[in-house]
C-alpha cells in the first residue's frame, strides 16, 4: 500500500509513519510511506505521479490548505482515499465536497488510525481492473477510471480520468470483456460508464470529461433510470 502524509508539524508526522508501520506489520501488508511538508509539495509529485491509495492530509497548513489541495487532486482522480487530519473540530464538515473517508482529530489515536487503513485495504481489495491493450502496449486500467468508449470501424477508444487509449476491438468485445453493469451501450458507437455521467437529456448524456454523446431513443429511457438510480444509491 502507497501512503502519503502531508503534515507541516513533524510531531504529528512521525506519530502517523509509526502508527502506519506498526498496522502494516501486524497485517502483513508492505506499506510504502512518503512524507510532505507541504500541499506544495506535494502537489508538485502528485502532478507527476498520482499513485497512491491514501492520503493523511493536514487540513490547516500555513499557505495552501489541505481542502484546497483535495479540490486540485479531485479534478483529475476520484479514487484515492482522503483521510484529513485536524486539531479544530469546526473542519470536520469542510471535505464533504471532496468526498473525503475520514477525519482524525489530533492528537490522532493509534486505533482510529488502524480503522482508516482498514477501511483503505478493504477498498483496494475491491477494486476491479480493465486491461486493455493500447497498440504495443497492455494497460491496467481501474473500471472506476474510465468515462467511455467510443467505437468508429473497429477501433476502439478508451477515454479515462488521465489519458485516451486505442485498440483494435468491437463493441461486443468491450461489453464482454468489461463485463460490469455501470457500463451500458447507449449508442451504435458509444459505451458509457453510467458513474461520470453528468447529466442525461433526450438526446444525448454530458459526461465527466465535458464530452456530450448521442443516444438511441431505444435505449434513452432505461439510461435514464440507471442514471437517478445510481445517483440516489450515492447518498
Amino acid at each position: 500500500m502507497r501512503v502519503a502524509i502531508c503534515e507541516d508539524e513533524k510531531v504529528f508526522s512521525d506519530q502517523l509513519v509509526e502508527y502506519i508501520n506498526e498496522w502494516g506489520s501486524i497485517n502483513s501488508i508492505f506499506v510504502e510511506i512518503f512524507v510532505y511538508n507541504s500541499a506544495e509539495e506535494f502537489l508538485f509529485i502528485w502532478s507527476e505521479n498520482e499513485n497512491f491509495e491514501v492520503l493523511f492530509l493536514d487540513i490547516k497548513m500555513k499557505t495552501m490548505t489541505g481542502i484546497e489541495l483535495a479540490k486540485m487532486m479531485r479534478k483529475t482522480n476520484k479514487n484515492i482515499q482522503i483521510i484529513f487530519t485536524t486539531n479544530m473540530k469546526e473542519y470536520v464538515f469542510a471535505g464533504y465536497a471532496v468526498s473525503a473517508m475520514q477525519y482524525l482529530l489530533k492528537p490522532i489515536a493509534k486505533k482510529d488510525c488502524f480503522i482508516c487503513l482498514n477501511k483503505v485495504n478493504e477498498i483496494n481489495n475491491n477494486k476491479k481492473y480493465y486491461i486493455f491493450n493500447d497498440l504495443g502496449k497492455t494497460v491496467k486500467m481501474l473500471i472506476t477510471d474510465i468515462i467511455c468508449f467510443e467505437l468508429s470501424s473497429h477501433i476502439a477508444t478508451m477515454y479515462t480520468l488521465g489519458e485516451k487509449y486505442t485498440s483494435r476491438k468491437t463493441i461486443a468485445q468491450i461489453l464482454e470483456e468489461v463485463n460490469d453493469e455501470a457500463f451500458i451501450r447507449c449508442h451504435k458507437s458509444y459505451i458509457i460508464n453510467i458513474a461520470h455521467v453528468d447529466s442525461v437529456s433526450r438526446k444525448s448524456v454530458m459526461m465527466s470529461n465535458n464530452m456530450e454523446i448521442p443516444v438511441s431513443k431505444n435505449v434513452i429511457d432505461d439510461l435514464n433510470d440507471k442514471f437517478i438510480s445510481y445517483n440516489l444509491n450515492k447518498r
